[in-house]
């Protein structure tokens, strides 16, 4: 239970709403036609990002959910199915191609620009829209994550639109459920399309349910069938990976649980570091200050009930406390964080609106913009511009098709020795996945679970009939500098006739070197369990 808010936490929200309540759209200069600015913006930074892809390699990842397209199914291992099946979509229509891949990430992107712009002019204003949308698509988190396809892209999107219909459900000036509760319906199948794209979205259901309890309208709407009805709606949406998991010994589930937790080494503070920073860099240092704070005040807004305030909060703090608690004894990535930042960019944007006419609001506000936006360019041009000061150990985007070239060669080479081209083995999914992008004709390629490792979704395709089409054949084993090949001789002389190392393939980002790969030819491959996978 909430305390009541104390007096003076009262009198600063009711100062805080009134001066937002009066910027409305309405008051705004009738001379700035918001919807028409964001719309073209929107459509440029879509024609640019279009432009753009086909020139940057996929990152691992892209290949890695490509791959799931190329094996459809109705979930898999780490994943719910959404990213894959809008790929598969996509390289239908528009081919195996870095851009074929995009497409749908480039769609979402300008959906999103929009649905931000919709969700800051229900709530705020139409500048405040406006500066919400241009603070997103100003961030490497969200603005790079317009080209980059990830299962992240279906999450933010169906996200923000899911905070759109509450608006309208809980909100005391709110268009309310609709003929039949139809609204409600709306919202549970956003959620349902939400978990479909990523496990994260599984956190809006006790959001929404929170969120209704502590507004008038959302409690007296849990008196109504209607939202009972939009979680069934969410839940049959979901059904085709509780099907999977079902028909798979709940893998997935446990992957992302137990599995998750078994990762846990106690307490190490560099990792409290690295998710900093790595946030920093995901949103922009100085935006990043900015979601904090804002989060900071939204709190006792919320306490005081101020349903904005409730809605905004409730979307986002819980998710971020919760990733910030966890980062001292696990990973957090850059990317889990992502449905967070959404309210909260969305509140900053209302508190710059409400005080535009101050000089030292705009500067701040265009300053945060800026060095995000600085920075996201930087990140744009770096696959391509090498002279751009960047971790080349982390420059994820370069050096596969090289590494492709050297691999076919290697495999041509041994076609003519031995009169048969051996298969493809990545030690990792990124390799696995990259080199079946890249090589000519994109052959399968299989990754460490031949050779006893963790092979995640790559498992699950390696079937039966497959693994006795592989059993005794040669293979080639490409193994990255980075992802460490644990006893590899060991592994290597357990699960082949004989071995032997071919090369080591350097790949570059212009003329720096990103890392090396060493290529192993095995010979006589034995297919068996391994005691110690990892």
């Amino acid at each position: 239970m909430w305390e009541a808010p104390s007096s003076r936490v009262r009198s600063a929200v009711e100062k805080d709403v009134s001066v937002a309540e009066r910027t409305t759209s309405e008051s705004l200069p009738s001379s700035v036609p918001w919807s028409v600015v964001v719309a073209v913006g929107a459509g440029l930074l879509a024609l640019a990002r279009v432009l753009y892809s086909p020139h940057v390699e996929l990152a691992p990842q892209e290949a890695y959910y490509w791959q799931y397209a190329r094996h459809p199914a109705l979930s898999y291992f780490d994943h719910p199915p959404m990213s894959a099946w809008m790929i598969g979509l996509s390289t239908r229509w528009m081919g195996d191609t870095e851009l074929g891949v995009r497409v749908p990430t480039i769609l979402s992107g300008f959906a999103l620009t929009w649905l931000l712009y919709g969700l800051g002019r229900r709530l705020y204003s139409a500048r405040a829209g406006a500066l919400a949308a241009l603070a997103a698509n100003a961030t490497v988190l969200l603005g790079l994550g317009g080209v980059v396809m990830t299962p992240d892209v279906p999450l933010v999107l169906c996200w923000t639109a899911a905070l759109r219909v509450l608006c309208e459900l809980v909100l005391p000036d709110g268009a309310g459920a609709g003929r039949w509760g139809a609204r409600w319906y709306v919202l549970g199948a956003l959620v349902g399309l939400g978990m479909l794209s990523k496990y994260t979205a599984g956190l809006l259901l006790p959001q929404i349910l929170v969120t209704a309890l502590l507004t008038q309208r959302g409690r007296a709407a849990l008196r109504t069938p209607y939202p009972y009805v939009g979680v069934l709606v969410a839940l049959c949406i979901f059904t085709p990976v509780l099907v999977w998991n079902a028909m798979n010994g709940w893998a997935s589930f446990a992957f992302q649980t137990a599995g998750r937790a078994s990762e846990v080494r106690g307490v190490r503070p560099f990792l409290v570091g690295r998710y900093v920073g790595l946030q920093a860099v995901a949103v922009g240092p100085v935006l990043y200050l900015g979601l904090w704070a804002v989060a900071w005040r939204l709190v006792p807004r919320a306490r005081a009930g101020e349903p904005r305030a409730v809605l905004l909060a409730l979307s986002a703090v819980p998710g971020l406390l919760l990733f910030t608690a966890v980062s001292p004894v696990h990973w957090v990535k850059m990317n889990w964080v992502a449905p967070c930042y959404l309210g909260l960019m969305v509140a900053l944007a209302g508190e710059w609106s409400a005080r535009w006419d101050t000089p030292r609001v705009r500067r701040w506000a265009w300053g945060t913009v800026g060095s995000g936006a600085v920075l996201t360019g930087a990140m744009y041009l770096m696959p391509l511009a090498p002279w751009i000061p960047f971790s080349n150990r982390d420059a994820l985007t370069n050096g596969w098709k090289e590494l492709a070239e050297r691999v076919e060669w290697q495999r041509v080479r041994l076609y003519a020795l031995h009169g048969s081209a051996p298969e493809v083995v990545g030690w990792g999914y990124k390799a696995a996945s990259e080199l079946a992008f890249y090589l000519p004709g994109r052959p399968r390629t299989q990754s460490s679970g031949v050779l006893g490792g963790r092979g995640l979704a790559y498992d699950y395709w390696l079937d039966v009939e497959r693994e006795r089409a592989l059993s005794g054949k040669d293979v080639l084993v490409v193994v990255d500098r980075r992802e460490k090949m644990r006893d590899g001789e060991m592994r290597l002389s357990r699960f082949c006739e004989t071995h032997e190392q071919l090369e080591e393939v350097a790949v570059h980002r212009g003329p720096h070197e990103v890392t090396r790969f060493t290529l192993w030819y095995c010979h006589g491959l034995r297919l068996q369990s391994y005691p110690f996978a990892s």
